[in-house]
């Protein structure tokens, strides 16, 4: 127990000798230019015509910063520097059920974005010894880059030796809908397993001398090497999460066992959480902690009831089909999704990679220094798995979830899980299916059951909106939001599952473009309708008057201009205007034709609507979609009016739901109404 509490002790010392207080940015020094003295923390990234990488400030803290790449010759880890930099304060576009940028980075500890000054002088001031892993990691991946140009595998052999994820979007889909994406990093598994092949080779090699076995007993040397192995293998990773777990459990279990003491494995992990924690609270929001530790937890688990099993085959394939089981639910918590051929899959993949790809891969990076390139074996390998993966997800794709699954349903279906796998009675394991039941929720359309009009404005930079009537549903979006995949997925497709809308009846697209493809939207979702005056690889309808229509009860009048199409409609007497990010012009042109049948008391733009809109309708409110504020200038247009403004900089994403009786209810993301 002594033991035990100087491990807990040790760290927590480290971590508070290691603590050094950082200065906030003044607001006066984002968008100038400033000198930074710091040190490159990470392996610059080529971001197409820029590199991106962390630069330790010594003042700040951690920045992400872009540089040009003629600077690259400077951008090593551990390098010293003081760099002129423009600092950016990080905005985040806050939508319902959305990934947040802004919240990533402040878990990863970054504090600010920036870009180095184009031709501005770099001055080299020394080396920082404690980011001396860093840069081998940054020596090996160009090495290996070099090396492995040839091979169409070496983006996996990146991601597996040195934890550098580079995967394209067709490689991230087929891990993904495989369930095999764990595999692709160097996890905990892995670590542990060449450890312990480490521990068997050098034991026995150890053995075959009985003068080495009398100095040193064959097991210690052993325990020796494989925690070495595990620690170079970690430190290749960045020590990734996943690896510190496995580090941390090794070298309980290893110095524990030295000194002829044992402990059990749930302790060994409650140690390591608990250390991973206090060096870095900030991992507590981490994707990659919770999924690793409730896999090794519920593996531990498995163990425990299936010791009832004497074929360890059986067991095996028993424990790897539950836990598959087991983390459909923490899948769809953390992602939204699930594969259907994970069982199947990791069957294959995981003694695959880890017992024989993982071991030659590090076999062929130590014969490389040699001169012996044995590359084309483990890339054989790698592309027998490939291939095997996309069998499996040809037919059966990745499951989208469809409706909001909370961590209080995620609990709820974990311990369902746990009374069914347990050799309990039968009314015990009836309860647990009933709480399983919880995964299965219904999928409904909100504004179907509770009969009514809403209106959604995303917090994006360009317009987005949906209108719902009566589970009848309809996206208005500028053409420039159609080429973000991320938005599309991470925003809009975010919010029409949480909504229980599982197709699209209308998407109107406007915008300045001469053309459009809608391919993106398209593979995300169904949808019935399009209307637009922009070309596009599809037939669509054209955004002209004599196209109005009905969705349930409101009416939907179509302002088309150019390649721009507008939208007027009305809910009871509340009148509505839509306009995309058009000229002034253009908005001229809108008021002289559709002055007469229009009448909105709000209207929703990404820009100041033409002056005429406001004076001659004085709207009750104007939504302002964009990335900043409303400048000084264009709030006193509003004066006279008495117009109230909503900007979505400051409010987030706004809705506005109209209940039976006409009455207006306003929700934003950021403030109450």
């Amino acid at each position: 127990m002594v033991i035990i509490r100087w491990l807990l002790v040790l760290p927590i010392l480290c971590c508070l000798s290691s603590c050094k207080p950082y200065h906030d940015i003044e607001n006066y020094k984002y968008d100038n230019s400033i000198i930074l003295t710091g040190v490159v923390s990470s392996i610059p990234e080529d971001d197409k015509k820029e590199l991106e990488f962390t630069f330790h400030s010594y003042k700040y803290g951690n920045l992400l910063l872009k540089a040009n790449k003629e600077y690259a010759v400077y951008l090593i880890p551990a390098n010293k520097l003081q760099l002129e930099v423009k600092l950016y304060k990080p905005h985040e576009y806050s939508n319902v059920n959305s990934f947040n940028y802004v919240e990533y980075l402040r878990h990863n500890g970054i504090v600010a974005l920036g870009k180095l000054i184009p031709d501005s002088e770099i001055k080299f001031q020394g080396t920082a010894i404690n980011y001396l892993p860093e840069r081998l990691r940054y020596y090996l991946y160009n090495y290996l880059k070099t090396d492995l140009q040839n091979y169409k595998s070496v983006e996996l052999i990146l991601a597996l030796l040195i934890g550098k994820k580079n995967f394209s979007q067709e490689q991230q889909n087929l891990f993904l809908g495989s369930g095999t994406s764990h595999l692709m990093v160097i996890s905990g598994l892995h670590v542990g397993l060449l450890s312990f092949i480490t521990f068997v080779i050098v034991r026995v090699l150890w053995s075959f001398s009985q003068a080495l076995c009398r100095k040193l007993p064959a097991q210690y040397i052993a325990v020796f090497f494989s925690m070495v192995v595990a620690f170079i293998y970690s430190l290749l990773a960045g020590f990734s999460l996943p690896t510190q777990r496995a580090i941390i459990m090794l070298s309980v279990v290893a110095i524990l066992w030295l000194f002829k003491k044992r402990v059990s494995v749930v302790r060994s992990l409650s140690l390591a959480l608990i250390l991973i924690l206090t060096l870095d609270l900030n991992s507590i929001y981490s994707a990659s902690l919770w999924l690793s530790f409730s896999a090794v937890a519920f593996l531990i688990f498995l163990a425990i009831i299936l010791q009832q099993y004497k074929s360890k085959f059986l067991s095996s394939l028993l424990s790897q089909s539950y836990l598959a089981i087991f983390l459909i639910p923490v899948s769809v918590y953390f992602f939204g999704s699930f594969s259907l051929v994970s069982i199947v899959a990791n069957l294959v993949a995981i003694p695959l990679v880890s017992l024989l790809i993982v071991p030659l891969l590090f076999l062929c990076l130590i014969l490389s220094f040699f001169g012996i390139k044995l590359w084309i074996i483990p890339s054989f390998l790698l592309g027998i798995l490939k291939s095997y993966l996309e069998f499996l997800t040809h037919h059966i794709q990745l499951v989208n979830y469809l409706g909001y699954f909370s961590i209080i349903g995620l609990i709820i279906v974990i311990v369902g899980l746990i009374l069914v796998f347990l050799p309990i009675g039968k009314s015990l394991r009836l309860l647990g299916l009933s709480l399983c039941l919880v995964f299965f929720q219904p999928f409904e359309n909100i504004t179907k059951k509770h009969q009514s009009f809403q209106i959604h404005v995303f917090d994006t930079k360009e317009t987005m909106v949906l209108l719902q009537d009566d589970g009848i549903s309809l996206l208005y979006t500028s053409n420039k939001n159609l080429s973000n995949n991320f938005s599309l997925k991470a925003n809009l497709l975010k919010y029409l599952e949480l909504q229980g809308i599982d197709h699209l009846d209308y998407l109107i697209v406007s915008g300045d473009s001469n053309y459009t493809d809608l391919s993106n939207i398209r593979k995300l979702i169904s949808i019935n309708t399009t209307i637009t005056n922009i070309a596009t690889n599809i037939p669509v309808q054209r955004c002209e008057y004599h196209n109005n229509f009905l969705l349930e009860q409101v009416n939907i009048k179509l302002l088309g201009e150019d390649n721009y199409c507008s939208i007027s409609f009305k809910v009871g007497e509340i009148g509505f205007l839509i306009l995309d990010g058009t000229s002034i012009a253009t908005q001229q042109n809108i008021y002289k034709l559709y002055n007469g049948v229009i009448s909105p008391n709000t209207i929703i733009s990404s820009k100041v609507p033409y002056f005429k809109f406001i004076t001659r309708f004085k709207p009750e409110s104007f939504i302002y979609i964009s990335d900043k504020s409303l400048v000084k200038e264009n709030i006193s247009l509003f004066r006279d009016s008495k117009t109230k403004i909503i900007d979505t900089y400051n409010n987030g994403a706004v809705t506005l739901k109209i209940d039976k009786q006409k009455n207006v209810f306003l929700e934003s993301l950021l403030k109450n109404y």
